[in-house]
């Protein structure tokens, strides 16, 4: 896969969620015509469809790792910061459902696809559990927190994407704060109390 140029990169992205969660899924030629590129332009820096997903899915996960860490204050508590960790990637996921769609069914992708699961272990999944272990988060030794952190990042994936299939507002703050509460409740009260 080669670097788009940063306009066709931008319109890529505009239509991104279009691509993502589109039913039935786009062709790489109706990909070309959403953003005004014609298909050889599209082929020239995409092997196919897979390729243009990864680097789609690629760009939102650093996209979402850099609105994570502008969330974060390094100096609150491990506690805290754990919960602005999660409050944004809810916003981040809720604004961008078909990431969701992306993500989960990378999953279950070979290939190319390794490559996005990679880059949202680097930028995402592995600083939720350095933060997992930092609150000192209790696993008990049959869950650990890699499961923790996998846990977290599946409930927020499956709750944003149920929200928005069923046509409910996922950008609702209520539903991610509550979400924020429910996905951390676990995570929190099995911490040892005295931060030890």
């Amino acid at each position: 896969m080669k670097t788009p140029p940063a306009d066709l990169a931008r319109r890529l992205l505009d239509v991104s969620e279009q691509v993502l969660h589109g039913d039935p899924a786009p062709r790489l030629e109706d990909i070309a015509g959403m953003v005004g590129a014609s298909r050889a332009t599209l082929y020239y820096y995409f092997a196919g469809r897979d390729d243009l997903l990864t680097y789609l899915l690629t760009a939102h996960a650093h996209d979402g790792a850099q609105a994570v860490q502008a969330s974060i204050d390094p100096t609150d508590p491990p506690e805290r910061r754990l919960r602005a960790m999660v409050t944004a990637l809810a916003t981040y996921l809720s604004q961008h459902p078909g990431i969701c769609a992306g993500l989960l069914s990378a999953l279950g992708s070979t290939g190319r696809m390794t490559d996005v699961m990679a880059a949202n272990d680097r930028w995402i999944a592995g600083p939720l559990r350095e933060l997992l272990a930092e609150t000192k988060t209790d696993t008990d030794g049959a869950v650990t927190v890699a499961d923790i952190a996998n846990a977290i990042l599946g409930a927020l994936l499956l709750a944003v994407l149920g929200r928005s299939v069923a046509g409910a507002d996922p950008t609702d703050a209520r539903f991610r704060d509550q979400l924020t509460d429910q996905v951390l409740h676990g995570v929190l009260t099995r911490a040892p109390a005295n931060g030890s």
